[in-house]
């Protein structure tokens, strides 16, 4: 059978003052209708709630069944303490082995949002295929500007319906190497998707990361000793862990759904389709004469704005920003700038 399995205990802060470590972005209403983004990425997969498993901190459960009220208990799977993804994802396995020692699981980030679902729904079903026939497999977008901000997979001979034999990982590149990748055409987006068994991925973290395998192991045999074995587990990333060591042994299936990371207020814009003057406008604000802006408040203050451009403004009960368009991803310095003097209760 299919899994869909999302990692949903992420912290971010990119999205901050409106995101928050106990209530990440995933958690936000940003979509049309106020959906969120987690609530998107479970329905979006077509699979049944029954057969959805969510990976999250002991921190974040309320804000999981908030956005999946549906969701079975048994199917809320929560880490004793964060520990990135390559840990997390072998505590999913070991859930979906449980259950189904066949299983095929596909691993999704919750805070990622698609334009295009049709087209995501053909490369998911392309993607459990492909894994239910051994492969690792995952997904790579097709790049349409010379981005700095992603990792990037590079594509080498081609497989079965176009998906593509993995040659290696990438790290974020500079703007010169970014534009090289994209004008080659054989370079694409890591968007962080992974599908493979619950077997096949416990046989790769054997291999790649044996430490963690036997501390996975361990919580086989004694679930009850989770709180104490997991928070020993190495902090990294599957990508690095394993995905990166397993290079031609992976497919990558080229896709092109409207891919976002929503990793900054500036990219508001694929998520809320701009109105007229070019402002993208979440909760209560007014813009006169004002263009090319983001706009956010979260119902406690009304946002207003005369004269101004290419500004980001968000406004909550505790906290107000505002800072160039261009400068998005600075929003990181503000919270390091929190967090080195103390003021977590903004965090």
């Amino acid at each position: 059978m299919h899994w869909i399995v999302i990692l949903a205990g992420g912290g971010g802060t990119r999205l901050w003052p409106l995101s928050r470590r106990a209530h990440p972005k995933q958690f936000l209403p940003l979509l049309p209708g106020g959906e969120t983004l987690l609530q998107a990425t479970a329905r979006r997969t077509g699979v049944p709630i029954e057969r959805t498993l969510v990976v999250t901190t002991a921190a974040q459960v309320d804000g999981v069944y908030r956005s999946l009220p549906t969701l079975p208990r048994e199917n809320l799977v929560i880490e004793p303490v964060g520990r990135n993804t390559a840990p997390c994802i072998g505590l999913a396995a070991l859930t979906v082995a449980a259950r189904d020692p066949e299983g095929v699981m596909a691993v999704l980030p919750s805070d990622q949002f698609v334009a295009d679902e049709p087209a995501f729904a053909r490369v998911l079903t392309q993607s459990l295929q492909l894994a239910a026939h051994g492969e690792v497999v995952t997904v790579g977008i097709r790049p349409n500007r010379p981005e700095t901000g992603f990792g990037y997979i590079q594509c080498g001979a081609t497989l079965s319906e176009g998906a593509r034999r993995v040659v290696r990982f990438v790290e974020k590149p500079d703007r010169a190497t970014a534009e090289r990748y994209l004008v080659s055409g054989d370079f694409l987006w890591n968007a962080g998707m992974f599908f493979f068994t619950a077997r096949r991925i416990r046989e790769e973290i054997a291999r790649c990361m044996p430490d963690l395998s036997a501390l996975l192991d361990g919580i086989a045999r004694a679930p009850e000793r989770a709180g104490e074995l997991y928070p020993t587990a190495p902090k990294v990333s599957i990508d690095y862990g394993v995905m990166e060591k397993l290079g031609g042994q992976m497919a990558v299936v080229p896709a092109d759904f409207g891919w976002s990371d929503v990793g900054s207020w500036s990219a508001l814009g694929e998520v809320l389709p701009p109105d007229g003057t070019g402002n993208s406008v979440v909760g209560h604000a007014i813009a006169l004469d004002a263009h090319n802006n983001v706009l956010v408040s979260d119902g406690k203050r009304l946002v207003a704005v005369v004269g101004v451009e290419n500004l980001i403004i968000v406004a909550t009960g505790d906290a107000v920003v505002v800072l160039p368009k261009e400068r998005a991803q600075e929003i990181k310095r503000i919270v390091e700038a929190l967090e080195a003097t103390g003021n977590e209760t903004y965090l």
